[in-house]
């Protein structure tokens, strides 16, 4: 049993769905009188781990599938504002791919398909094939410039603006990109095109590692396999025979190699 302000996550082998929970909606009704509704039954759900204690769930930040194939997600990169639409929708689409498991025990079957995508994206980031606008940050400036100790990228970026002439307040949105050198932004809305040889590549490429391992990493070891027999986050726990086993050749989201060439010419479309 999970329980997060006004939410609960119940498991019961058995239990598919939603008239297998009934009974125990209305008996929490007529118990506490307050209303309560199914949102829905879970094929599988990961609750990821606590910044203090990696062995412990939490349960504001997970991403799951219903029954129906379709995915709920909560406090990962791709709910976040500020996370560029490329890396956004690379794990969004991670999560598509792994949704096409019918249940925990399946998702060894989808894995490697999950690491294939990964390893084309991060090459089309790599080898220049994503447009700039993918790659745009959304940040809020949270203060006035002149109260900024140490100005933040977002405050950064508005410094660029103003110069030319742009006024920002603080509670409003600013687009940038990541670049190389000092300042280490560019303020997307400047007049001058940004030059694309200095965009910092290996910053993307960490964002976009950290974004999939958000994913991918807790049921790694599950499909992976490793020091323990089941993994902590996925629920239901399942007992899944490793993908190493029987000669298969492990793959493993940690191999993903950072590398800090960037093409002069953007190509392709969206990914």
């Amino acid at each position: 049993l999970h329980m997060y302000v006004d939410g609960l996550w119940v498991h019961k082998d058995g239990c598919k769905t939603p008239a297998d929970f009934e009974a125990l909606l209305a008996d929490i009704t007529e118990r506490t009188g307050l209303p309560i509704s199914l949102d829905g039954v879970y094929r599988w759900v990961v609750f990821l781990p606590s910044r203090v204690n990696e062995r412990v769930p939490v349960p504001n930040r997970y991403f799951g599938v219903f029954q129906d194939g379709s995915i709920k997600v909560r406090g990962i990169e791709c709910r976040r504002r500020d996370t560029p639409p490329f890396i956004a929708k690379t794990q969004m689409t991670i999560m598509e791919i792994l949704a096409k498991a019918e249940d925990a025990e399946h998702l060894k079957e989808v894995y490697p398909k999950a690491l294939a995508f990964v390893h084309m994206e991060m090459e089309a980031l790599r080898a220049g094939r994503v447009p700039l606008e993918k790659l745009l940050v959304s940040q809020k400036l949270s203060r006035e410039l002149c109260e900024y100790s140490s100005p933040s990228p977002a405050a950064r970026a508005v410094r660029q603006l103003q110069e030319d002439g742009k006024v920002v307040r603080p509670g409003q949105r600013v687009r940038f990109l990541f670049t190389l050198g000092k300042p280490g932004v560019r303020a997307w809305d400047v007049p001058e095109p940004p030059d694309l040889r200095y965009v910092d590549v290996k910053r993307y490429q960490t964002l976009l590692k950290r974004a999939v391992e958000t994913v991918l990493a807790p049921i790694g070891q599950s499909v992976n396999g490793g020091k323990d027999k089941e993994c902590p986050y996925l629920f239901p726990v399942k007992n899944i025979k490793p993908l190493g086993e029987g000669g298969t050749q492990q793959l493993d989201v940690h191999n993903l190699s950072p590398d800090h060439s960037f093409r002069n010419a953007i190509q392709g479309g969206e990914h």
